[in-house]
């Protein structure tokens, strides 16, 4: 039987990564667009809409998968999630809409509905996840890492409470926090501090720390860094990257590692520790 992979697409350069790694792989594939993109068009692809989720269903069974994967960026507003769990026949938790962590129930129900195995993009192409110990940029001290493994526990509990994957430190002092609006908005307002004089000239870089959220599943929305986010903390004045090691992505990872190089910006794997947060 031969393998077949439906990618649900949204926006960013990891879409094609993984459809030139499952075509070199034998996988016979199928696009699912959910946002308007133009460099696609050579993929066999189909446009669909969370709006609309009948024509996802009936695509998938069309198509007949035997994996799906998701890769890219999409923004979901209350109301399509609320459409996609009341098609799907699946009450949000505690009756509120799901932020990303009810992914577990929505793939649980993709699952069912397909017959396919969802899988996470690191499946399709090896080298994605970010290894333990320096990645790319300058050697870190040993306060610098203390530091690192702060911020990473502190990502991790405000992943608890689903607000988002990524924060900024100073030492032991939280500068921001990711929102709804995602990690660049995050470093934007970083920036904005910096150049108010509010941070960013002690004696302690500037870390942006992204972990998975604890109820998070493995094979969606993984915390993912790529040459944008090494281009906007250096603009920012941050000047080490914390990474979930084995949780999280490296988009486009030879110009990731080349750039922070050039620009001297560390990036680091490690594995939180929710205790270091306290600290």
């Amino acid at each position: 039987m031969s393998r077949k992979l439906a990618i649900f697409a949204g926006e960013g350069q990891l879409v094609l990564e993984v459809a030139q790694a499952a075509l070199a792989a034998g996988w016979e594939l199928q696009i699912f667009l959910l946002v308007a993109r133009n460099d696609l068009e050579e993929l066999p692809l189909v446009e669909v809409r969370l709006t609309n989720p009948l024509k996802v269903v009936m695509s998938l069974r069309k198509f007949r998968p035997t994996h799906i994967c998701m890769a890219g960026a999409v923004n979901i507003s209350d109301h399509e999630r609320e459409g996609i769990f009341g098609f799907l026949k699946r009450k949000p938790k505690n009756g509120h809409s799901s932020g990303d962590t009810g992914l577990s129930r929505l793939i649980g129900a993709l699952e069912m509905i397909s017959g396919a195995k969802v899988i996470g993009v690191h499946e399709i192409i090896g080298d994605l996840i970010a290894p333990d110990g320096l990645i790319a940029g300058p050697e870190l001290n040993r306060e610098q890492i203390k530091n690192c493994l702060y911020a990473l526990g502190v990502a991790r509990k405000i992943g608890e409470i689903d607000v988002g994957q990524a924060v900024v430190v100073a030492g032991h002092r939280v500068i921001g926090a990711e929102d709804i609006a995602g990690t660049d908005a995050l470093i934007a307002r970083v920036k904005g501090f910096v150049e108010q004089g509010k941070t960013g000239n002690g004696r302690d870089m500037l870390v942006l720390a992204k972990a998975k959220k604890p109820q998070q599943p493995a094979v969606a929305d993984l915390p993912a860094i790529g040459p944008d986010t090494i281009n906007n903390a250096h603009q920012a004045g941050i000047g080490i990257i914390a990474l979930d090691a084995g949780n999280s992505l490296l988009i486009e990872k030879a110009r990731l590692i080349a750039l922070a190089n050039e620009l001297g910006i560390s990036v680091f794997g490690a594995r939180p520790d929710d205790d270091q947060a306290k600290s």
